[in-house]
């Protein structure tokens, strides 16, 4: 007998259909196959089990006591294969007790997943909701294997089979301490230069937007800090006379609990854009649509 791994799940929907009807003829009517693509179906399962399964009796085909027992665990396994085929084409928000994985970067996590999974819970109760962290240049892979749902992020570079939709842009800003002695409520770009600055990065290094801003006008800046996450940099700031550069949306969020000074750059430029991206693989999954339709409405409101 042959591995049931071995086994294509077509002939058990063959066998019980045979089993249900009592007859090849009436199999193939019921399936819309040919009598000879239902007998063939009929020998490889009879050799995979190494049971003839059906025998004749005057003109119907009687089961064997192994298709009699067959019958059962395999009408259950059918059930099973639609239901799940029924669940991969739906998704009921209200009763799915699915997990969404969305890859998120550390300040972006603090920035956008409370009000996410708020947003989220709200419709789906059941749901299970999990923020990863992810490498950039792996991001189309995590996104194809499933270890994403979906990702927010910026500009990623194109990568084979990533979606992607722009869900907003956002400006960079100057954070200073309350009572700064050089920012009151403005900095021009000459005070902003000679000021020290703050750089929150998960990366040991590199330059940031604010960095590929000045050197456009061929400017620079000193950074005397750097810190891996942005809560640490807002907090030096206030106790500080040093100043942070950051998105707009980074900004207002942490001033909901700390109160430190927000000015614009003192330079015009293009604002950060912001993007969900998803795998084309998962372009058509109800799941992941609903899921896309409240990260978009969830930055429309911010």
């Amino acid at each position: 007998m042959k591995l049931a791994s071995e086994i294509d799940l077509n002939l058990l929907a063959v066998f019980e259909t045979i089993y249900s009807k009592g007859g090849v003829t009436h199999a193939a009517r019921h399936l819309n196959l040919s009598q000879p693509a239902v007998s063939h179906s009929l020998a490889r399962l009879r050799d995979a089990f190494g049971d003839k399964l059906f025998v004749r009796s005057g003109n119907a085909l009687v089961p064997t006591t192994l298709a009699q027992a067959m019958i059962g665990p395999v009408r259950e396994a059918l059930r099973h294969v639609e239901t799940a085929f029924a669940a991969a084409m739906t998704f009921d928000p209200q009763t799915s007790t699915r997990t969404f994985s969305i890859g998120l970067r550390q300040s972006g996590e603090m920035r956008s997943f409370p009000g996410l999974v708020a947003d989220a819970l709200r419709e789906a109760p059941g749901l299970a909701l999990a923020s990863l962290n992810f490498r950039r240049r792996e991001l189309a892979a995590s996104l194809a294997d499933g270890h994403l749902d979906l990702a927010i992020d910026v500009r990623n570079a194109s990568q084979e089979g990533l979606c992607s939709e722009l869900l907003k842009q956002d400006n960079l800003v100057v954070v200073a301490r309350a009572d700064h002695p050089r920012v009151r409520g403005r900095i021009d770009l000459d005070t902003f230069l000679a000021l020290d600055h703050i750089v929150a990065s998960p990366r040991p290094r590199g330059l940031d937007g604010a960095d590929a801003a000045l050197a456009e006008f061929g400017k620079s800046r000193r950074v005397s800090v750097r810190c891996q996450h942005v809560w640490s940099a807002w907090q030096i700031v206030a106790s500080s006379d040093l100043i942070c550069t950051l998105p707009s949306s980074y900004a207002e969020t942490m001033n909901l609990v700390s109160g430190n000074q927000i000015v614009p750059f003192p330079l015009a430029i293009t604002p950060n854009a912001m993007f969900m991206y998803w795998h084309e693989a998962a372009d058509r999954d109800p799941g992941n649509q609903w899921l896309r339709g409240i990260v978009r409405q969830h930055f429309a409101a911010a």
